[in-house]
């Protein structure tokens, strides 16, 4: 499936990837200071935003497993 990527959707984007490195800087400096369980959630929301950054693309390999699925049935 082509997708017509607007401005928006790039802003969007980049705003997942920002948040990502602010979650992650935000975490080195909570595991410096010995608070290991806060730095642990800030990993995991900078991977949950990393994740976010690149939902096309797990869209499209999701979509590809589908279909290569669907076409191995017939």
């Amino acid at each position: 499936m082509n997708r017509k990527k607007t401005f928006g959707q790039i802003i969007i984007t980049a705003m997942f990837v920002w948040s990502a490195l602010l979650c992650h800087f935000e975490a080195s400096s909570q595991k410096e200071e010995g608070n290991i369980i806060e730095a642990l959630m800030f990993w995991f929301f900078g991977l949950t935003a990393l994740l976010g950054a690149f939902r096309f693309k797990i869209a499209e390999v999701i979509e590809n497993f589908i279909n290569y699925k669907n076409q191995s049935k017939k």
